[in-house]
């Protein structure tokens, strides 16, 4: 691709998302996303299939690459609590950086997280799940269920940030880092 070419194809990604994020992917059409970009259906179609393939793929980019920062974040961590915070910090610093990603990834996952994600990627979601799977394991936590422990703690770090679309929490969001962290501690009970 050209320069023109990718800047017109980001143009479309950051237009999308914003509509779907402000909308809802359902009530965004694809005349709505070419007539905020400025450019006509026809040159929109030379950057995307069909809608769907434009959520689904900027989705996927954004959710992969989340997961690819946490693991990053916590290479260095040892125990569920390190690993915990670094993901948590790349969540909350993903949030106050691109408020509008972070929002379309929230309210989009039903939509479109099955059709983005396959079993064998690298999600937050698997990665949180590991961690508490393998502290399950070694001892470090107790729990019967890791899978309802993963659900539990991805709830408690990522209602937060709902509410501050909703300006019932305050931004920014990292500021409220130590708070969530100690809950998700006293929820899987390691403090």
């Amino acid at each position: 691709m050209t320069k023109a070419s990718d800047a017109r194809r980001d143009l479309i990604e950051r237009t999308a998302l914003r509509l779907f994020a402000e909308r809802g992917y359902a009530e965004v059409s694809v005349r709505d996303i070419a007539q905020a970009c400025g450019i006509g259906e026809s040159a929109l179609y030379r950057h995307m299939s069909s809608k769907e393939e434009l959520a689904v793929r900027v989705f996927r980019e954004a959710y992969i690459g989340f997961g690819q920062e946490m693991l990053e974040a916590a290479a260095g961590a040892t125990g569920l609590e390190a690993k915990l915070s670094a993901y948590l910090s790349v969540m909350l610093e993903g949030f106050d950086r691109d408020p509008v990603m972070m929002r379309f990834l929230l309210i989009s996952q039903h939509d479109t997280l099955s059709k983005a994600i396959s079993p064998e990627d690298v999600t937050p979601v698997t990665i949180v799940y590991t961690a508490i799977a393998t502290a399950a394991a070694s001892g470090e936590i107790t729990t019967s269920d890791p899978a309802l422990s993963t659900a539990l703690v991805m709830g408690a770090a990522l209602q937060p940030m709902t509410f501050m679309f909703y300006g019932r929490v305050s931004s920014p969001a990292i500021s409220h880092h130590c708070n969530i962290l100690e809950g998700l501690t006293r929820l899987l009970d390691l403090s």
